[in-house]
């Protein structure tokens, strides 16, 4: 199965609303995060920043996603710090 097949079947059991179970057989199962997070993310993927967006967890859960995150920025080498960002600029003259 390709990439774009692959993405045609996830995004069927998206749209599916009547509730009835799948059978996954082309996916690993697994019940550890840290197994998980090893096979989408190993070091030499999290060394070259521009693979890992073609990489994601689909979370069960939105309150497990900062800890998944958090475990995978860890990995990554060196410090680690916040940036702030902004959207629009205005000139000084035209606050006066």
């Amino acid at each position: 199965m390709n990439d774009t097949e692959y993405t045609s079947f996830i995004d069927d059991i998206g749209k599916d609303i009547s509730g009835a179970r799948r059978q996954l057989p082309l996916l690993r199962n697994t019940r550890n995060i840290l197994d998980v997070i090893d096979f989408l993310f190993p070091l030499e993927i999290l060394n070259m920043p521009y693979l890992c967006l073609s990489r994601a967890v689909l979370s069960p859960r939105n309150i497990f996603v900062d800890e998944f995150n958090d475990i995978i920025l860890n990995r990554l080498p060196g410090a680690t710090g916040t940036s702030s960002y902004c959207t629009h600029l205005i000139s000084l003259t035209a606050l006066s």
